[in-house]
C-alpha cells in the first residue's frame, strides 16, 4: 500500500549523512548509464509556474517526479512522487521541502568529496537562505574546515546564518565584509543565492578551489561572470542536457565565447570512475548543480523503506 509522508516525517526519517550516501549512489548509477533523468520543465501561467522534474531508477526499482509552484510572493511547496518501477504501483507522495534541501546539499558535498583538494582550511560562501544551510552541512561533513566565511547583501542575514549553523558545525564561522573577502583565499566557495547578476569574480578565485554554483536555474541569470568560468581548469555539470537548457553561468560563458559546452563534464562519470576528478592541487574545479530529480527519487525511496519499517506515514488507496 502507498504510503503519503509529511515534511515532519521525512525530518525524522533522514539526515545530511543519509542524503550523502544515496545522493552518491545516485550520481555511480548515473555515471554507468543505468538511470534516466528527465530534466526540469515549466508550465507557465500569466502569475507563475508549475516545474516538473522526472526520473527513473531501475537500481533502487523506483521512478517518478518532483512537481512543485513557482509564484511570486506566494509558498513553494515541494512533492515527490513515487512508483514502483517494477510494476508502475504508486509507492508514496511525499512532501519534500525538507528532502529537496537535504539532495541538494548533499550533491554539492559528494562534489567537495571527488573535486576539492584533501584539506580544507577555508569555507566562503556567498547567500544564507535555506538552501545555504544544507550546502554548508553536508561540505563541512565531508572536509572539515576550520574556517568559514559568510557574505550576503543583508548584514543581520550574516549574523543570524552565523548565530544559528555555528553550534551544528565544527567550524568558526564570520562574517565576511564583502563578497571577494569570502572568497579570496577559501579552497572551497560555495554560491547559493537569487542573484541575477554575477556574485563572484575570477580573480578572487585562488588556485587549487574548487567552487561550487548552485543558485541559479535560470539561462539569463549567472553568480559567476565568464572569466571566472574561464578561469575553472575543469568544469562538472549534475546533467548536461539540463545545464545547455538552465545553467545561465555557463550559457552565458558560451555567449561571451568564454566556454564551450564540450568542456562540461557530468560529474556522474567521475563518481563511477570513468572520468578523472581533480587531476592537480593548483587546478581550479566548479561544479554547476541545477537539481535533478535522480537525487529526489533516490533519497524518497529511502526514506520510504524507512516509514515502512517504523510504519510511519499516511496509507494511500486500497
Amino acid at each position: 500500500m502507498a504510503r503519503y509522508l509529511t515534511e515532519a516525517d521525512v525530518d525524522r526519517l533522514a539526515d545530511m549523512d543519509l542524503a550523502l550516501r544515496v545522493v552518491e549512489g545516485s550520481f555511480e548509477r548515473q555515471g554507468f548509464g543505468v538511470s534516466a533523468n528527465v530534466g526540469r520543465r515549466r508550465a507557465r501561467t500569466a502569475k507563475g509556474a508549475l516545474q516538473l522534474m522526472g526520473a527513473a531508477d531501475p537500481g533502487v526499482g523506483v521512478m517518478g517526479a518532483k512537481l512543485y509552484p513557482s509564484v511570486p510572493g506566494g509558498r513553494i511547496s515541494f512533492v515527490v512522487v513515487l512508483f514502483d518501477a517494477a510494476s508502475g504501483a504508486l509507492s508514496a507522495v511525499i512532501e519534500a521541502g525538507r528532502l529537496s534541501g537535504l539532495r541538494t546539499g548533499a550533491a554539492s558535498g559528494v562534489s567537495v568529496k571527488y573535486l576539492a583538494q584533501p584539506e580544507v582550511d577555508a569555507i566562503g560562501i556567498i547567500g544564507t537562505g535555506r538552501q545555504a544551510r544544507t550546502q554548508l552541512e553536508a561540505v563541512c561533513a565531508v572536509r572539515p574546515s576550520a574556517r568559514v566565511r559568510v557574505f550576503s547583501r543583508n548584514p543581520e542575514n550574516v549574523q543570524h546564518f552565523v548565530d544559528e549553523m555555528s553550534p551544528q558545525l565544527d567550524a568558526d564561522l564570520e562574517p565576511a565584509a564583502t563578497a571577494e573577502a569570502a572568497v579570496r583565499g577559501a579552497q572551497v566557495v560555495i554560491t547559493a543565492t537569487n542573484a541575477a547578476d554575477p556574485v563572484v569574480e575570477a580573480d578572487w578565485i585562488e588556485r587549487g578551489a574548487h567552487v561550487v554554483a548552485m543558485g541559479t536555474n535560470h539561462p539569463q541569470h549567472r553568480e559567476l561572470d565568464s572569466a571566472a568560468v574561464a578561469r575553472a581548469d575543469r568544469v562538472f555539470v549534475d546533467d548536461l542536457e539540463g545545464a545547455m537548457i538552465e545553467c545561465g553561468d555557463l550559457i552565458c560563458a558560451v555567449e561571451d565565447g568564454a566556454f564551450q559546452w564540450g568542456e562540461a563534464v557530468e560529474f556522474g562519470q567521475v563518481v563511477a570512475g570513468r572520468a578523472p576528478g581533480r587531476t592537480s592541487p593548483d587546478e581550479i574545479t566548479l561544479f554547476e548543480s541545477q537539481g535533478i530529480a535522480l537525487w529526489d527519487i533516490a533519497l524518497g525511496k529511502v526514506v520510504l523503506e524507512g516509514a515502512v519499517t517504523a510504519d510511519i506515514g499516511i496509507p494511500i488507496g486500497e
